[in-house]
């Protein structure tokens, strides 16, 4: 079967849609990522094959600095759906030529629907927010109303936008699709609580993980760091900062709470930086997750679905600070669990509260325990496997 991954984003949304291209063509499948040019170099180390879309190649980073911005979760929304238009309108023309070719297109959340409903092909969505999955009524009345204030919401955010859209494209009114087959979710089912009102059309498959290549090898001043002493902190904020100046602010504040904890430190910044960096902290611009993390003691990160992921697989303690939109989530979420510190949003964290919540990441056993057995369960899932066989059961009975 001849498949279509369309995906926009950063680097984490990236990464899941490449794993995902990966494990269809291990079941001799033949899938192409359509993608922004900034990952073209990405998905080709993979073996994986691609088309580029239009647009610039800072494209998503850019427009999620914008959506940090916002100063409510409306503002946010707003931002979101339109960057998400002028993103799409760019990108149309080369879906609607790629789409005729293939007999499936697998999206990143309604991504690639239009112009797949519009070649008459089946449409499978890949969300990454639990709240995007698809929802019914039910006979709990407090879920009703939820979706009722949802669904009004998505009307004046996307609804009538989204319409002209399709129209503008020939494709047909959404009230006449069949699509999407499924929604797939790369969750664990030990983390995402499903929704009584959820339909069966949601699938949790387990979570979606990109091995690194067997040829990996980190840099020699790295390996050195870690054998220096006892195993550092890990922090990471994700590929899309504020701004420049705010990565700045930040890392003063990153320094300073680690050198109060009295820990070492491997910090992943994505700019560059020529001030002098404290002996007890090493900065890397890129790192695979999986090798590094059995090397240190515990993540800092912003609980982006992919990075989250990755500590939970590892059983390592997480010290939440999110930044937006359904970061909150999956901190509250973690927290909850009892294998994260209480999460701390990015607008509140200073030196004197980062360093209390490293110093109790560290030294709680009970987290520790808590991630630790978590750990094995999500390794024991199975969620690439399930989602492709979801995927091919789903077209079968087609």
């Amino acid at each position: 079967m001849k498949i279509l991954l369309p995906v926009i984003g950063v680097r984490g949304d990236i990464q899941v849609f490449l794993a995902l291209a990966k494990a269809l063509n291990n079941e001799g499948h033949e899938t192409t990522v359509a993608l922004n040019k900034k990952f073209l170099k990405l998905a080709e180390s993979y073996g994986i094959d691609f088309y580029s879309l239009e647009g610039k190649a800072d494209d998503g980073t850019n427009e999620l600095q914008e959506i940090m911005k916002a100063k409510t979760t409306m503002e946010a929304a707003k931002r979101g759906t339109k960057f998400f238009f002028k993103g799409v309108i760019g990108q149309t023309k080369t879906l609607q030529e790629l789409c005729p070719l293939y007999d499936l297109i697998i999206g990143y959340g309604s991504f690639g629907l239009a112009e797949a409903d519009k070649a008459d092909k089946p449409f499978i969505s890949v969300v990454i927010d639990p709240t995007m999955a698809e929802k019914k009524f039910s006979k709990n009345m407090r879920l009703n109303m939820g979706l009722i204030m949802e669904k009004i919401a998505l009307h004046f955010l996307m609804g009538r936008k989204y319409e002209e859209f399709r129209k503008e494209i020939r494709a047909p009114p959404s009230s006449k699709s069949n699509n999407p087959l499924l929604i797939l979710l790369p969750m664990s089912q030990y983390v995402i609580i499903e929704s009584d009102n959820w339909t069966s059309r949601n699938v949790i498959s387990g979570y979606w993980y990109l091995e690194t290549a067997s040829t990996y090898s980190p840099p020699k001043e790295l390996q050195e760091f870690i054998k220096k002493g006892e195993k550092p902190i890990f922090i990471s904020f994700g590929s899309a900062g504020w701004s420049e100046e705010d990565n700045i602010s930040l890392l003063i504040i990153l320094f300073e709470g680690v050198q109060q904890a009295g820990v070492r430190a491997i910090i992943l910044n994505t700019e560059i930086h020529a001030d002098e960096i404290p002996d007890n902290i090493y900065l890397i611009q890129e790192i695979p997750f999986d090798w590094l993390f059995d090397h240190v003691s515990c993540v800092v990160h912003h609980c982006g679905l992919g990075t989250t992921a990755e500590v939970l697989k590892a059983g390592l303690p997480s010290i939440p600070v999110p930044h937006m939109i359904d970061q909150f989530a999956w901190a509250d979420r973690i927290h909850s669990l009892g294998v994260a510190t209480d999460p701390i949003p990015r607008k509140e964290l200073t030196v004197e509260k980062l360093s209390m919540v490293i110093a109790e990441a560290l030294e709680n056993p009970r987290m520790k325990e808590n991630a630790k057995k978590l750990g094995q369960k999500i390794r024991n899932e199975k969620g690439l496997k399930n989602a492709v066989r979801s995927i091919e059961s789903a077209i079968n009975e087609t």
